[in-house]
C-alpha cells in the first residue's frame, strides 16, 4: 500500500517538476511559420456513423476554420450510416472544399484508410462528428510540423458544453487530462493522438501503414506505432476543440472499457516497448506508470471497499452492544493522523495543483472548474469500476464494441 502511495506521489512531483523546468514552453510547442505561402496542404477527415444530430455543427466550425481554402479539405466518410448523416453532410455541398464519400461500414480505421487514399494533402487530421473546433484552432497546430521530427500533434480537448454532474466532472478530469498531455510532450511521451483534431504527416501514415482496428482505439495504437518508429507527438494547447461527452454513468461506463480495454490490449501488442531505454521517458517512465496506475486504482478501491465493510459490520456489532449510535467527535485529539491518510491527502492536493496547471495551459484561468471538489471526493469510486471490467475483458480478450 505505501510502495503505491509512494510511486503515485513520485509520478505526481515528476510531472510538476517537469512542467515547472519546462517553463518557458509552457504557451505550446509552437514554432512560427514564414507566411501564408509556406502552409502545407491539409485534410480533415470527419468519420461518421449516425451522426446526423452532430454532423452539421461539427461542419459548420470546420467550414469556419482560417486557413487558405486553396490549401485545406475536408472529407465526410459515411461509414454506412443507416440514418440521415450523409443527406446532412451533402447539404454542405456549396463548400467546394468539403468532399463527401458513402462506403459501407467497417470501423472508424477503415474510414481513415478511405479517406488517406483518396487525398494528396501534405497532412491529414481528424474531427469526430460529435465535436467542434475553435476558428484559429488549425493555424495555431500546423505550425509544430516545421520539426522535422515531429510525425503528429495533438490539441487541447475540453468538454463541450457540460450539463449534468457527470459532465462537469469529466470537465474537471479533461482540464487534468490537458496538463498530463502538455507536460508528456514536453517529455516526449504522449501515448495517445486522440480523435478531436489530432494531425499527422501524410507520408509518416503512409509509410507505417495507415490506420489499424488497435482493438477499438485506433488512436493509441497510431501513437505508439508513431513512436515506435523513432518520431515525436507534439501538444499544441492553444489549438482548441470542444468535444461531447457522456450524460449518464452507463455511457461513461461503456466508453471508458472500450479506452481502458483498448490500451492494455495495445499495450500488451507493444509489450517491447515498456521499460525500453531506447524508448526514452516513453518507455522508462510514461508507459509503465500508465499501467502501474490501472493496478493502484483497483487495489485501492477494493482496498476501501473492504475496510467500508469491515467498519460497517464492527458498527452494526457495536450498536447491538451498546445500543446507541456514537455520536462522531470533532475534538482534535480525535483526528485520524496515519501515514496513510497523510499520504492521501497530500496525492489529492496535488492533483489539485496539477487541474489547476491544466486549466491555467488550456484556458488562461488560475482558477481550476468549480466541480473541482466533486471530481477529487467521488470520481476515485468509479472509476475503478470500468477499471476492473476492462481488465477481466482484456485478460479473457472478449473484445469490446464502439457502441
Amino acid at each position: 500500500m505505501y510502495v503505491l502511495l509512494f510511486l503515485s506521489l513520485y509520478f505526481e512531483v515528476f510531472l510538476l517538476v517537469s512542467f515547472v523546468e519546462n517553463g518557458r514552453n509552457r504557451r505550446g510547442n509552437i514554432v512560427a511559420g514564414s507566411g501564408v505561402a509556406d502552409l502545407p496542404t491539409v485534410a480533415i477527415v470527419v468519420p461518421c456513423y449516425n451522426e446526423e444530430t452532430s454532423i452539421k455543427t461539427t461542419l459548420s466550425s470546420l467550414a469556419a476554420l482560417e486557413y487558405p481554402r486553396g490549401k485545406l479539405e475536408v472529407i465526410v466518410v459515411d461509414d454506412g450510416s443507416s440514418d440521415d448523416t450523409l443527406a446532412v453532410a451533402r447539404s454542405f455541398s456549396e463548400h467546394t472544399n468539403i468532399r463527401v464519400f458513402h462506403k459501407a461500414n467497417g470501423g472508424k480505421h477503415t474510414a481513415m484508410n478511405f479517406a488517406l487514399e483518396h487525398t494528396e494533402a501534405e497532412l491529414i487530421g481528424c474531427l469526430d462528428a460529435d465535436s467542434v473546433v475553435d476558428a484559429n484552432a488549425l493555424l495555431e497546430i500546423v505550425p509544430v510540423f516545421a520539426h522535422a521530427r515531429i510525425a503528429a500533434a495533438t490539441p487541447g480537448i475540453h468538454v463541450r458544453e457540460p450539463h449534468t454532474l457527470l459532465q462537469h466532472m469529466q470537465n474537471v478530469e479533461y482540464h487534468l487530462s490537458i496538463f498530463i498531455r502538455f507536460t508528456s510532450a514536453l517529455l516526449g511521451s504522449i501515448f495517445i493522438t486522440p480523435g478531436p483534431f489530432s494531425f499527422f504527416r501524410t507520408s509518416v501514415v503512409r509509410e507505417l501503414g495507415g490506420w489499424r482496428h488497435g482493438h477499438s482505439t485506433e488512436d493509441m495504437e497510431m501513437a505508439l506505432r508513431i513512436q515506435a518508429a523513432g518520431h515525436l507527438i507534439a501538444n499544441v494547447p492553444r489549438a482548441v476543440v470542444h468535444t461531447t461527452t457522456p450524460r449518464t454513468l452507463g455511457g461513461l461506463y461503456h466508453q471508458r472499457v472500450r479506452w481502458t480495454y483498448g490500451w492494455l490490449r495495445n499495450a500488451v501488442d507493444y509489450r517491447f516497448m515498456v521499460g525500453n531505454r531506447a524508448y526514452g521517458n516513453l518507455g522508462i517512465i510514461m508507459l509503465p506508470t500508465a499501467l502501474l496506475s490501472i493496478a493502484t486504482g483497483i487495489y485501492f478501491f477494493v482496498r476501501t471497499a473492504w475496510y467500508a465493510g469491515q467498519s460497517l459490520i464492527h458498527e452494526i456489532v457495536r450498536v447491538q452492544v451498546t445500543g446507541g449510535i456514537a455520536h462522531p467527535s470533532f475534538d482534535a485529539f480525535y483526528l485520524n493522523t496515519s501515514v496513510f491518510w497523510l499520504l492521501t491527502l497530500m496525492g489529492l492536493a496535488l492533483i489539485l495543483v496539477l487541474i489547476s496547471a491544466g486549466t491555467f495551459i488550456g484556458t488562461g484561468r488560475r482558477v481550476p472548474p468549480a466541480s473541482t471538489p466533486v471530481f477529487l471526493l467521488l470520481y476515485s469510486f468509479i472509476a475503478p469500476i470500468w477499471l476492473c471490467a476492462a481488465l477481466v475483458r482484456a485478460t479473457f480478450r472478449t473484445g469490446v464494441r464502439w457502441r
